[in-house]
């Protein structure tokens, strides 16, 4: 079996931005209470403003009052993930969410249907760019390994076990992101 892995590495921010009439406006997404807004996530126009996740509210207002602000809902990251694994299903019978900000998708079974992995990839890519969300994608022998390849690097993959092993041997264990337990 080939399994893809989806990471949607600004899912808050893009379900945010799908709403926004000019999303290339400078964003910061909010958390806490009122007393003690923290910024979680920005997007590239408020980076560039000096605004980064961690950031007091107070302190990012201090920058410039020239970004919007709107909740970093879980809530709504959940139901664009639900939004998006139903997406999914048009292109995979198996489809997990097991990860956070993830989609796994069984491929090899659907190659027959979508072409080599190839168009399949790009097919992927287009759709998910049209729907404005940001993906990397990777794909591997099994899920566990697809989600390390991700964060590996994007368009990654392994056939099997021998390449995969090609792929991982030479990574430092703190950068393929897996629990310390």
């Amino acid at each position: 079996m080939l399994w893809a892995c989806i990471l949607l590495p600004q899912l808050a921010m893009d379900g945010v931005q799908r709403h926004c009439a000019n999303p290339d406006e400078p964003l910061a997404l909010l958390t806490g209470s009122p007393q003690r807004r923290i910024v979680q996530a920005v997007n590239p126009a408020a980076r560039a403003l000096g605004l980064k996740p961690g950031q007091s509210l107070t302190a990012a207002q201090a920058l410039t009052r020239g970004f919007a602000s709107a909740e970093y809902d879980l809530a709504a990251i959940e139901r664009w993930q639900q939004f998006l694994a139903a997406w999914a299903y048009g292109f995979s019978a198996q489809v997990s969410l097991h990860y956070p900000r993830c989609l796994l998708l069984e491929v090899q079974s659907s190659l027959g249907l979508f072409g080599p992995w190839p168009r399949f990839e790009a097919r992927l890519r287009a759709e998910l760019s049209a729907l404005a969300f940001q993906h990397r994608i990777a794909v591997a022998p099994n899920p566990a390994a697809a989600r390390v390849l991700v964060n590996i690097g994007d368009g990654l993959m392994a056939n099997d076990g021998m390449e995969l092993r090609q792929m991982l041997d030479p990574m430092p264990v703190d950068r393929l992101g897996l629990d310390a337990t």
